[in-house]
């Protein structure tokens, strides 16, 4: 299993931290996205350094998201999360591929308020006796 942990607000500028979540990536220029994405497969590139891992078939992975806004809204900070945490993934080759044939099942889940660290940790998982193929009954 490969557990690390993500913030949730990322430097879009020198002095401007921003809610990486839905509203951000709908409303910031193709620009920004890229590096912020960038930057953080580098940030993940980091924590996995050492990881011997890699996933040999279909994968699932947990995001707890621990928020400092008891208004935010999971989903809208997951799936940003999730998109760069995958291709990140894919990138490091520790899985051969995101898609719905390896990356199987996404679990999220609140893990409480944390003002001082707001965060998601992830957990990455090989499942086992999955297919890794999509079948088709006609």
């Amino acid at each position: 299993m490969i557990r690390l942990e993500l913030p949730v607000y990322w430097y879009v500028t020198k002095k401007k931290k921003k809610f990486i979540g839905m509203n951000w990536y709908q409303g910031a220029d193709k620009h920004e996205i890229n590096r912020v994405k960038k930057e953080y497969h580098k940030l993940i590139e980091s924590k996995l350094t050492g990881n011997k891992e890699k996933i040999k078939g279909s994968y699932q992975v947990r995001y707890k998201y621990f928020y400092k806004n008891p208004k935010s809204d999971l989903r809208n900070i997951t799936s940003v999360i999730d998109k760069f945490f995958n291709d990140s993934l894919q990138g490091l080759r520790i899985v051969e591929n995101d898609n719905i044939n390896f990356l199987r099942k996404t679990v999220d889940e609140v893990g409480g308020m944390d003002k001082k660290n707001p965060r998601i940790e992830i957990e990455v998982e090989e499942l086992e006796n999955e297919w890794n193929s999509i079948s088709c009954i006609i």
